[in-house]
């Protein structure tokens, strides 16, 4: 699913795809401002993961 990320008419906030309350920090970097559910702490855990382990992957040395 692509992210839309659009205003909030008023605020200088944002929402993405619709859903949350963000503040953007740069072009590619935006910061949840509104309470985090178990859901969405996971989901952003999981794509921190993904980030490092395919910058930094895992060697099995035998």
């Amino acid at each position: 699913m692509k992210n839309v990320w659009s205003p909030v008419p008023g605020t200088r906030f944002f929402t993405r795809n619709g859903e949350g309350l963000y503040e953007r920090l740069t072009d590619q970097l935006y910061l949840r401002v509104d309470e985090v559910d178990e859901q969405d702490a996971a989901e952003v855990c999981t794509r921190f993961a993904e980030a490092f382990e395919a910058r930094a992957p895992i060697r099995m040395v035998a």
